[in-house]
């Protein structure tokens, strides 16, 4: 057994939960920051020092900031996977670039600066009867990076946080401020651009009156969601599944909209049901996976898993603090090749699993076809499903993501760039995403003519 990494991912993760809990949800330990003058991401796998580190609290700061740096880059909650968080030179936090700019209420629209989290954003459109028609499932993100990795839902519907932006604020790498809207090309750009186009300093978003939805999760036989999931996905508002190496069960989590009164005491059954899953997954799971109990433990021990089934306010149940340290990898593929790709990479881990190798699940995430919001979003155009591979945090994740990054990339699979992407090139990106990346460069070009967003990953990514 892997006796280090298992238990920095135990200690990790409960360590998070009574921070969390003694702060009355005001404070996460696994959160990106500046301490000391060094960067740690919230998944503890990076970390350095910047050369300057700066916290603005105005937009003529952001923009002195990028006009006086040779190279820059910015960052909310550090929730990331790769090094697109690291900087050349300069590093920029927009955690004081934030709150409400102004609102329309007739209309039910409010602008926010980019560095304003998700939980805050909730809380201002609460207190005036509103609420986002879907959420990211991470409360600590910023809106700025939501939006700079297209960060997705999953549904019949409802795709994409970009969908509700009606227009947004960036500044490019000249330091001059753009006022655009989802029609125009550096508004597409910048969605999933990660921040190489420009900085997002506000979005103005479209709500919709506050709302309950009935949440419920459950293990389900494997054999039937195969059977079923076009039906089930037409019967829901808000479907996703997390399948299991070495078991015939799933999880299938549903959320759909209701007029029914909230459960009681439904925020704290919830804290309970998304802690112990956490605590389950970094201490049995963990244990399970470094014994090499994985393949013969996994049925039995699913079979203990008891679902939850409750009545929420929306944000409630749309996102969540996530507690437990881990890491992702995720991409897209064609909906209709859901069941192929999930069995290839199930088989993928149950052949390299070994004592070495972490605990691990499937994500199963289902997106909408017609989102053009984007030119390199992972969900671009076509009806896609996102196969993310959650990997307890330990040094043994890495074997596993380059096999699978191989498997990603023979496929034509299309990797989301918030997670891992350790192996990703600009020439794979171009096979990916065509003309809609040329264009994409051409926007990068203009409005980063001196490459002061670059950085090492984006350079991969986007210019070798």
């Amino acid at each position: 057994m892997k006796l280090l990494s298992y238990l920095s991912c135990g200690l990790s993760t409960t360590f998070n939960i009574l921070v969390n809990a003694v702060t009355f949800g005001r404070v996460l330990w696994l959160e990106g920051r500046v301490t000391g003058g060094r960067f740690r991401n919230w998944a503890r796998n990076f970390r350095y020092k910047p050369v300057s580190f700066a916290r603005p609290t105005t937009e003529q700061e952001i923009v002195d900031l990028v006009q006086n740096s040779t190279a820059i880059r910015f960052f909310g909650s550090g929730h990331s996977f790769n090094a697109g968080v690291v900087s050349d030179h300069t590093l920029v936090s927009l955690d004081n670039y934030c709150g409400v700019v102004w609102k329309d209420l007739p209309n039910m629209q409010v602008c926010f600066r980019g560095g304003t989290r998700v939980r805050d954003v909730v809380k201002a459109l609460l207190a005036e009867g509103l609420a986002f028609a879907a959420m990211p499932s991470h409360d600590a993100q910023s809106l700025a990076g939501i939006l700079s990795t297209d960060v997705h839902g999953t549904g019949r519907n409802w795709g994409w946080v970009s969908e509700m932006v009606i227009g947004m604020k960036i500044i490019d790498g000249s330091g001059q401020v753009h006022q655009v809207g989802p029609s125009d090309d550096l508004f597409k750009a910048a969605i999933g651009g990660i921040g190489a186009v420009g900085i997002i300093t506000e979005v103005a978003v479209q709500a919709v009156p506050r709302f309950n939805v009935a949440q419920k999760f459950e293990l389900v036989d494997l054999s039937y969601v195969r059977a079923n999931l076009d039906q089930m996905l037409a019967d829901n508002d808000h479907l996703s599944l997390y399948l299991f190496p070495f078991a015939n069960k799933c999880q299938v989590s549903i959320w759909n909209h209701t007029t029914a009164p909230r459960s009681a005491l439904a925020s704290v059954r919830e804290w309970i049901a998304i802690s112990f899953d956490a605590l389950t997954s970094a201490w049995f799971g963990g244990f399970m996976a470094y014994a090499g109990l994985l393949d013969t433990w996994s049925n039995w021990a699913y079979g203990l898993k008891r679902g939850t089934n409750l009545v929420m306010e929306s944000n409630e149940a749309f996102n969540r603090s996530i507690y437990h340290l881990h890491q992702e990898l995720e991409f897209t593929v064609p909906y209709a090749d859901t069941w192929t790709e999930c069995d290839r990479f199930l088989k993928l881990f149950e052949t390299m699993y070994t004592n070495d190798l972490p605990y691990a699940l499937l994500e199963v995430r289902f997106t909408p076809a017609g989102h053009d919001c984007t030119l390199i979003g992972a969900g671009r155009e076509r009806r896609s499903t996102w196969i993310d591979l959650i990997c307890n945090d330990s040094r043994g994740f890495e074997s596993y993501y380059a096999a699978a990054e191989g498997e990603i990339r023979n496929i034509g699979g299309r990797p989301h760039l918030g997670k891992f992407a350790g192996t990703l090139t600009k020439s794979d990106m171009h096979n990916i995403h065509g003309a809609n990346f040329d264009q994409f460069l051409l926007l990068m070009a203009q409005h980063d003519p001196q490459d002061k967003f670059a950085n090492g990953f984006t350079r991969r990514v986007f210019r070798s």
